[in-house]
């Protein structure tokens, strides 16, 4: 084997190992957790979904508790937990604040069909 054979073979080698020594661990899940978590606490999760909002919280905190202790399956469980309970509270926060909308244009409504009524001497239908 010549020279040039042998070190192009080391250097495969050596890319290999290096390849399979790189481990992001959950650094990917728990980074999205942390980024879900604080959209929803932009998106008013506080306010109109606060017990899925701790939840994710805490299972953020287990999460990094975990990859600092090395387990990094844990770390991703917890971590894909959090980002779920974050969706969650976004969700309902999202839902909640349509539902509020949705009230506020009723109440509109029935304003106009009082004041349509009285206008026209009529009686306004009942809701």
């Amino acid at each position: 084997m010549s020279v040039r054979n042998g070190f192009l073979i080391l250097a495969a080698f050596g890319v290999l190992a290096a390849g399979c020594a790189t481990n992001p661990g959950a650094t990917a899940e728990i980074t999205r957790a942390r980024t879900l978590i604080e959209q929803a606490e932009k998106g008013d999760a506080q306010q109109y979904a606060a017990v899925e909002l701790d939840s994710a919280r805490n299972k953020l905190r287990e999460a990094d508790d975990a990859a600092k202790h090395g387990d990094e399956d844990s770390a991703k469980a917890r971590a894909n937990e959090a980002a779920a309970a974050a969706e969650l509270a976004s969700a309902r926060a999202q839902s909640a604040r349509a539902q509020k909308d949705a009230e506020q244009v009723q109440k509109g409504n029935d304003t106009l069909q009082r004041e349509a009524a009285r206008e026209t001497g009529t009686t306004p239908p009942q809701n």
